[in-house]
């Protein structure tokens, strides 16, 4: 015998999914992966246009006061820093600002970001080796070191990019400047060189690292509000569900209610003299009683599908007798309307795994659905047989009802779904036996169905996995 709790960790394990996938980088989920980008570049798109204006004023300054310190030191050198600054790093910086405000932009931010900073940091680069071949004995490992990982690092942190790119950025930022130096320069800017390449490319990759670090927790945060978002989606339909159950509960407990009420007072007056009335009486209370608990037993078991409290016990059943002790069951229901049950089954035994508990529960439920909507006089059948092809057994009942349309059909076995037709004896109709029976079904391991025509009845079938 298998024991089963349905309901299991699905929340805990999608949670765990999202994490694996906040750590690729990559949400499985094309949409969300959409809007974390769009989100992403909206929300920095000020903070990177404040960014780069106040980057273009920085290196405008900066290259005001190295022109002003150099000037007398060598002219050549300060026309050229100049230039460097003015005519190479302000219009990639300006060319990266441009890019914010036209159309598509977000599509291709990550890139215009990473390789307008890698021209930065690479034309910086490119001014400082200028300045070792006018200043010879000066040092400009640390020039090199300050000017091309400022820019770096500010837009690595501060511009919304993505790891791949930002990743390509660092490499290309440090590697490049690295490898031009090193086959570039001789004598005593060689030690510079060496000092350089020892240095670039291990703060590349500790840039790399970080930015990576840094997706992650934003995919985290994005991942948070979105779930948060499916909860709160989640409590506003379950309360909506809520309020028609409610409703529909009151709806349906009040007129047996207010007959029970009406008969009891009658009684306590001592208003029915005659003996057969009062036995009538008394009859009609328990006939309403018995419905009222029926009712509640409905709504309990819709509310132990829906939260997945079910203890699922999987057992050898025969389909054969649970057909006809739904029949025996209902025998009585269906003579007060003089209607009859009938068992139509196959040759031979045919035994199922499922729980024999819940399996008699999906079959009142299409059974008394059954008897509800046919008409006086008329025979449900109860059906057992054997699918040869997929090994799977299914219990059918049909009904001699008024049929379902088609575009009715699939809304069936949804919580409060409800036909066009009317029961035939006045019974409530509350729509969560249908839905019941699904769930139960599923929790077994089996499926449900329907089939039907306007005017031919309808046939509500459960399929279960055979005996294994």
């Amino acid at each position: 015998m298998n024991t089963d709790r349905h309901g299991s960790n699905g929340a805990a394990v999608a949670d765990e999914a999202i994490v694996r996938q906040e750590r690729r980088l990559r949400f499985a989920d094309p949409e969300w992966e959409l809007r974390f980008n769009q989100e992403r570049q909206e929300q920095g798109l000020n903070r990177a246009r404040w960014l780069m204006i106040l980057g273009l004023l920085v290196v405008c300054g900066i290259g005001a006061q190295e022109a002003a310190m150099n000037a007398r030191r060598s002219p050549e050198y300060t026309g050229l820093a100049l230039q460097h600054r003015f005519f190479y790093v302000a219009p990639l910086w300006l060319t990266m600002l441009w890019s914010t405000w036209r159309p598509g932009h977000v599509r291709r931010a990550d890139w215009v970001f990473a390789g307008g900073t890698t021209l930065v940091c690479w034309a910086l680069a490119l001014n400082k080796w200028h300045y070792g071949f006018y200043y010879p004995g000066d040092s400009i490992s640390t020039h090199v070191m300050i000017d091309v990982l400022v820019p770096l690092l500010v837009s690595s942190f501060a511009l919304p990019m993505r790891f791949g790119p930002l990743a390509a950025m660092a490499l290309a930022s440090t590697v490049g400047p690295t490898v031009f130096f090193y086959l570039t320069v001789t004598g005593r800017l060689q030690r510079d060189a060496a000092f350089i390449a020892s240095m670039l490319p291990t703060t590349g990759v500790l840039v790399g690292v970080l930015g990576w670090y840094r997706e992650v927790g934003e995919r985290r945060m994005f991942g948070q509000r979105e779930q948060v978002k499916v909860l709160n989606a989640e409590l506003a339909r379950l309360n909506a569900e809520k309020n028609e159950f409610m409703a529909i509960a009151a709806h349906d407990l009040r007129a047996p209610l207010a007959s029970v009420r009406g008969l009891s007072a009658q009684l306590r007056a001592g208003r029915m003299a005659e003996e057969e009335k009062r036995v009538r009486a008394h009859e009609a209370i328990h006939d309403l009683s018995g419905r009222m608990l029926g009712l509640v037993n409905a709504y309990l078991g819709a509310h132990a599908a829906e939260s997945g409290a079910l203890e699922v016990k999987r057992v050898r059943v025969d389909l054969a007798l649970v057909a006809e002790t739904a029949r025996e069951r209902h025998a009585a229901g269906a003579e007060a309307k003089g209607q009859r049950v009938s068992v139509v089954r196959e040759r031979g035994e045919i035994f199922a795994q499922a729980d024999e508990a819940l399996l008699s529960q999906v079959m009142d439920n299409f059974v008394t659905n059954a008897l509800k909507f046919s008409p006086h006089g008329a025979e449900v059948s109860i059906a057992v047989s054997a699918s040869r092809a997929d090994g799977r057994l299914r219990l059918a009942v049909k009904d001699a009802g008024p049929g379902i349309a088609a575009e009715e059909q699939a809304g069936l076995f949804k919580k409060f779904g409800r036909a066009s037709t009317k029961p035939t004896g006045g019974e409530a109709s509350h729509g969560l036996g249908l839905a019941v029976a699904k769930r139960l079904a599923e929790a077994m391991g089996g499926r449900v169905g329907c089939e039907s025509r306007t005017g031919e009845g309808a046939t509500f079938w459960v399929e279960l996995p055979s005996e294994a």
